[in-house]
């Protein structure tokens, strides 16, 4: 799977969680396979940080777009069985 295809694929969000440290927000494709989730540090009641993306393929973490993307050169939608 190439960058161009994987933008043309719809995310839709799944959940959001607010902890005390940091608010973590997650999206995922239609099939489940493709995720990522956005990490937001919070530094104080009003105040948050950079934000930082962790990208999922499967059951499989990234935590840097360059390795997601090469890891989606091997990817496709075939059926995959569940364990």
């Amino acid at each position: 799977m190439t960058q161009e295809e994987l933008e043309k694929i719809p995310f839709h969000f799944v959940s959001h969680l607010s902890m005390v440290d940091e608010h973590v927000t997650t999206f995922s494709d239609e099939s489940g396979r493709l995720g990522f989730c956005k990490i937001t540090p919070k530094k104080d009641e009003f105040t948050f940080g950079k934000s930082r993306t962790h990208y999922r393929i499967d059951e499989k973490i990234f935590k840097t777009k360059e390795k997601f993307l090469e890891a989606l050169k091997d990817f496709s939608f075939k059926v995959v069985p569940i364990k």
